[in-house]
Parts: structure tokens; sequence; C-alpha cells
């Protein structure tokens, strides 16, 4: 009863304390539904192994009893290392996938710099200057603008009705292009490409998924405001972009007779020749900024590397929240190992009445404790798995890469605390004199 309400008033208190009470809140009921699956899950391990028939071998016979004994272990290991493991192994497959994703879909031939803010006059000398020094250089370059959506179908943008995580649209300027062909990268999935001589109306080609998110489709107009004059299009086909391709492409890109006359810059993509020594691509991007100061040369492979660093102390700090979180787990164990000692003392005096020795014991706890960590970690696996494949699948939207290295850890972590504490309880319970126990009965 104390412990429940300590739990609840800690509960209140973190809700209490929390800038967001609803996201505190959520953090609270998801707690105590995995308190309630761990819980849940030693108690059916505990009744399958009261049931299944026992081995021959008495210390494996033994090792089963104490599985399914109701004063047993299994459920408080299984509920205070298993949450903690199952932590670990989901961030771990998450890390993991997200890392492949990042360097295993870089393509080939991904640009190895883009080039932001060529004015239009600059273009022969931003090719000029890199092509002195890396000649073969392949630069490819659109016209960029920026503009900012003010209405949706005639309606002002602040009282559209749009899915909250699209809104991001609608904050500041966008940048956006003008195109007579589809970009590269880019799938046609909805309505029609126009043609090359178009001329009337206005036209805009829209990213589909987010299209979706904003309750866009074909023949519906946007208003963007662009160089402080509003442009009503018509959506004449939506977009499915391979981001990952590298290739230069915009949310918005519209048909050539809308901007025609608006002054743009231009934004570029530099593939030096295969074979280029990387310090030749940097002294030619220096080169650029030294003739061409108002030019940004982005370098593509040291922004992603660069996010890979930053994300792997993240997914770091992650990783020490999930081993406190195993740490206090190994502190409950600690404390159902003391207060089951008393019953495994009066267990083993028992037995070496009636003729164990000091090995078979060891034995039968060592072979306790091993299948305890076998079947804990299976579960932390089996749990881990599923909130890693969830989470890649559901909220970053990409396939789930299963990590060896997290299972080893994770069965490594789960038999190393279990059996040491184990053994520990276990040297106690051998070193007991059957006499004072026996007196006591």
């Amino acid at each position: 009863a104390g412990v429940v309400v300590l739990g609840l008033a800690l509960s209140g208190f973190a809700i209490w304390v929390t800038e967001s009470a609803f996201l505190a809140a959520g953090f609270v009921a998801g707690m105590f539904a995995i308190m309630a699956v761990f819980l849940g899950l030693g108690q059916v391990v505990t009744w399958l192994a009261g049931r299944l028939p026992r081995p021959r071998r008495p210390e494996l016979a033994l090792a089963m009893t104490g599985l399914g004994a109701p004063g047993g272990l299994t459920r408080s290991v299984v509920l205070s290392l298993g949450a903690g493991l199952s932590l670990l192994v989901a961030v771990s497959l998450v890390d993991n996938s997200l890392v492949a994703e990042l360097r295993g879909r870089l393509p080939e031939n991904a640009p190895n710099y883009f080039a932001v803010d060529i004015a239009k006059g600059d273009r022969a000398t931003f090719e000029g200057e890199i092509e002195k020094l890396a000649p073969g250089t392949e630069i490819e370059t659109a016209p960029m603008l920026r503009g900012r959506i003010v209405k949706l179908n005639g309606v002002a943008a602040s009282e559209a009705k749009i899915d909250p995580q699209a809104k991001w649209v609608l904050n500041g300027d966008r940048g956006i292009t003008y195109a007579t062909e589809v970009p590269k990268g880019s799938k046609i999935v909805a309505g029609e490409w126009w043609a090359s001589d178009v001329e009337g109306e206005p036209q805009v080609s829209f990213v589909a998924d987010l299209a979706e998110e904003m309750n866009l489709k074909v023949g519906d107009t946007i208003t963007v405001n662009i160089l402080g004059r509003n442009i009503t299009a018509r959506i004449t086909s939506l977009r499915q972009i391979e981001w990952e391709s590298l290739s230069i492409n915009f949310t918005m890109v519209f048909s050539p007779n809308t901007l025609r006359g608006a002054p743009n810059n231009l934004l570029a993509t530099v593939r030096f020749k295969d074979g280029t020594a990387p310090e030749v691509q940097a002294a030619a991007a220096r080169q650029v900024g030294q003739v061409l100061p108002n030019v940004s040369m982005i370098n593509v492979r040291d922004a992603i590397e660069a996010f890979a660093s930053v994300f792997g102390r993240v997914m770091a700090a992650v990783r020490l929240a999930a081993g406190i979180t195993l740490l206090a787990g190994a502190l409950v164990l600690a404390g159902a190992l003391a207060t089951a000692l008393r019953r495994r003392k009066l267990q083993a005096v028992v037995l070496k009445c009636i003729g164990a020795t000091r090995l078979k014991l060891l034995t039968a706890h060592l072979a306790e404790y091993g299948l305890l960590a076998l079947v804990t970690a299976v579960i932390a696996l089996g749990v881990g798995t599923v909130a890693a494949w969830v989470v890649c699948r559901e909220v970053l939207e990409l396939d789930l890469v299963f990590s060896f290295s997290a299972v080893a850890g994770a069965l490594g972590v789960c038999v190393l605390l279990v059996v040491v504490f184990g053994l520990v309880g276990t040297w106690r319970v051998l070193a007991a004199r059957p006499v004072p126990i026996l007196r006591g009965m």
C-alpha cells in the first residue's frame, strides 16, 4: 500500500511540475502500462514453469521448480530487468536502422557539394572557377526563389484545416522554383505535367504526401506571396520525391510562365569526377568562395556525417537513460534476492540433510539463474524489437535493420546481472549452517 501511494504521489508530482501536463500524463500512463505488461509476462512464465514436466536430473528439476514457485524470483526479474533491457534493445535497433538509412541510401552518384545563392550573371564564373581546378565536374542548376503560402483554395492559410504535422509549411518562406521538365528524383503520381510551351493560368506541382496532410488535391488552388506579390496557381500534378537521391527538388515547382519575369538566384549541385582528391574538391570550394563571396558551398557528405555524429550523441544520452533504468532494475533484483534468501537457506538445509552436496546446490542455482536470464532476455528482445519496428515504420517511416550486436549485448547484460547477483546470494545460502536453522523451525 505504501509503495502504491508513493508511486501515485510521484506520478502526480511529475505531471504537476512538467510544462506539458498532457505529455507527462502520457508518459506516466505508458509507464504503468509497461509495468502491467511485464508483470503479466512474468506471471505467464511462472505459470508455464509450474506446469512443464520436470527433467530427470535433480538439479534441473530444482531449477524448474524455482522458476515456477509462487514466491520465486521470476516475476521480479522479468519486471525489473525486462523493461530496461527492452528499452536498450529498442534504442539500439532504432539507432542501427537510422544509421543504415543515412549511409546505405546515399546514392553512389550523389553530389559532393550544394551551392546556394548564385546570381544569374555569375553562373559562367561559378562554373569556370570549378572547371579550372577540377575539369570534368558535373554541375546542375535550378532557379530558386522564396515564397510564403498565404491561401489554400481561397482560404487564409492561418484558417485552413490541415494536419498539425503539416503546419511547418505555412511558417515562414519556402524555397520554390519553376521548371519545364519533371525534376530528377521526382515521379508524377497524380495529374499531368504541363507542356514545354505552357501559357495561360499559373500552374504548380506539389509534393504528394504533404498535399495529403494539407487536404489538397489536383485541381485545387494555392496562393503564394513571392517578392511581395500574391500569385494564385492551380495544382495540376502531385509528385513523389526521392529525397535520398540528393537531386535538386522543391516542395512547389511552378510552370515557367508563372515566374518567367521574376528575379531569382540559382541553386546548384556539384559532382566532381570520380577519383578527384578531397583536397582538390576543398580547394575548388574555397576558390568559389573567394571569387564569389555571396555563394555558399555546402559539403553534402560532411553535413550527413555531422548529423550522424549529433544523432549518435543523442542516442548515447538515451542509452544512458536506459542504463539508469537497468540499474534501478538491478537494485530491485538485489532486493528480491534478499527477500528470498531465508526461504532459499531453508530449502538448502533440507536438501543437505537428505544428501545434496554443495556442488549439486550450486549447479541447481546456476541452472535456475541461467534459465531465468535467458527467458528475460528473450522477452526483452521480443518486446524491444516490436517497439523498434513500430517506431521505425510508423514514426520514422523507414525499414527496421536488425542488429545482432544489440541482441548479444542484451543477452550478455541480462545473464551477467542475474548470475552475478544470484551467485552472491547463493554463496550466503551455501555458507548457512544447518543446526541453527533447524532449531529455529
